[in-house]
């Protein structure tokens, strides 16, 4: 398949389970979106019903084709939660095999099931550490990286979504340089329930244009702190931000 090398099952010598063309089509497909980002890690594929109608096949074709994801380890799938994308693409085959994520998460539902009030808290813990680090440790070139988005960021002035949008690469931006895999995963974590969550429209609608200045302002300062490697100014600003971005989340919640 285009821009696959390899599908998980092409050295498959499992006989036991034949699997017939139209489901292995499918499977093809399906891992294929997985793979280019449609569907990402801890995301659910539709449910059956709707790939039946989208792929114009039967529902017995359509569970045996999200068995065989299963199988390979590229789903898990949960009775009453659908079927749930645990494979990561670039890892080696045996990082995704069964069983190796036992308690992978499900991110649509946390984002489902989480308040306003449950990610200031978490985003309270977490991302003055991730602040402190990127000063110690982000490179020069990361710190080109974060303010080529902050000068996206400061020609924006009506756009609450575009700038929402921005907002999240540049904290994404700021995880990303303290180079800690664990705590860049987290804050993915964080930065997809932050996006997804069905209140999330309120904090783009909460953006005026006077909102949107006092923002581009604190990320500007903020951005500055980290290239100075101001450790204290940079944790501090990153505070204010997160107050006045709990406070909008709150105002309508």
């Amino acid at each position: 398949m285009d821009g696959l090398a390899q599908l998980p099952w092409d050295n498959d010598t499992d006989i036991e389970r034949p699997v017939a063309a139209r489901t292995r089509k499918l499977a093809d497909t399906l891992f294929a979106e997985i793979i280019n980002g449609v569907y990402r890690y801890g995301t659910r594929l539709p449910p059956e019903r709707q790939l039946s109608e989208s792929h114009s096949l039967s529902r017995s074709t359509i569970r045996e084709a999200l068995g065989h994801l299963e199988r390979h380890g590229i789903i898990k799938r949960r009775a009453g939660s659908g079927s749930v994308v645990c494979y990561r693409p670039g890892e080696p085959a045996s990082a995704n095999a069964p069983g190796a994520h036992p308690n992978m998460l499900d991110l649509s539902e946390i984002g489902e099931t989480t308040s306003p009030l449950e990610l200031g808290v978490v985003r309270s813990i977490v991302e003055p550490e991730i602040a402190r680090l990127a000063v110690l440790n982000m490179s020069s070139r990361d710190i080109q990286g974060l303010n080529a988005i902050q000068q996206e960021i400061d020609l924006i002035s009506v756009d609450g979504a575009r700038f929402s949008a921005l907002d999240d690469e540049l904290r994404m931006q700021i995880a990303r340089g303290t180079h800690n895999p664990l705590l860049i995963t987290i804050y993915e974590m964080v930065n997809y329930v932050s996006k997804n969550a069905d209140w999330a429209a309120q904090r783009r609608n909460a953006l005026t244009p006077d909102r949107i200045s006092e923002y581009r302002l604190q990320n500007r300062s903020l951005c500055e702190a980290i290239g100075r490697r101001d450790i204290e100014a940079a944790v501090e600003y990153l505070k204010i931000s997160l107050a006045d971005f709990h406070q909008d989340l709150m105002r309508g919640a």
